[in-house]
């Protein structure tokens, strides 16, 4: 069988782009997936790996004025080949057992961090959006709660290796005004 010029030099050209795309590593990277493994902001929360006890005070809604003490557990662990951090909360609020879970991670493209939180009691998924401080972190986030929308911010401040301090805020006003709704002392188990 013959081949004709025309097919000869489009064979050849084939051949060359496939050798030159086999080569170029960096194609991947610059037009496809992003980098496998966990982003390196991720180190900042290893400390957080292990079961921490915490005393809580709580005002359950923003016309409370008593407050609602109680204990509990949160246990961190590395997911995902250490891509993110999922969390286990257990407490006994007020009798009840309460039980929340979520995930915390890093997101490389908007150079945020970001938290899930669903629990027992409100039955949905929240996002919170944060970012670092030299102590601790900020995160905030949208909940719909009886048919009113709030701001919540979650500071965690006066980190160390071995506690914390958390404090929840909420706002109905776009965030002119907050209100604390719950603080806590996180200390980690030995």
């Amino acid at each position: 069988m013959k081949m004709s010029r025309t097919a000869m030099i489009l064979v050849g050209l084939l051949i060359l782009s496939v050798q030159a795309f086999a080569g170029d590593t960096t194609l991947t990277q610059t037009q496809g997936m992003p980098q496998m493994g966990p982003p390196a902001e991720m180190k900042q929360v290893d400390y957080l790996i292990g079961t921490w006890d915490y005393s809580m005070k709580m005002k359950m809604t923003p016309e409370d004025t008593s407050w609602m003490e109680s204990k509990g557990t949160e246990k961190y662990e590395s997911v995902c080949g250490g891509a993110a951090l999922f969390f286990t909360n257990i407490d006994d609020m007020g009798g009840m057992p309460f039980v929340a879970v979520g995930l915390i991670c890093y997101d490389s493209d908007s150079k945020k961090w970001q938290k899930t939180w669903t629990d027992n009691m409100s039955a949905k998924i929240s996002l919170y959006i944060g970012t670092s401080t030299a102590d601790g972190s900020v995160f905030m986030g949208e909940e719909l709660m009886n048919s009113v929308v709030y701001l919540y911010r979650m500071t965690v401040s006066k980190q160390t290796p071995t506690s914390f301090d958390w404090k929840g805020e909420m706002s109905s006003d776009n965030g002119k005004t907050w209100m604390t709704w719950c603080m806590a002392k996180y200390t980690k188990r030995k």
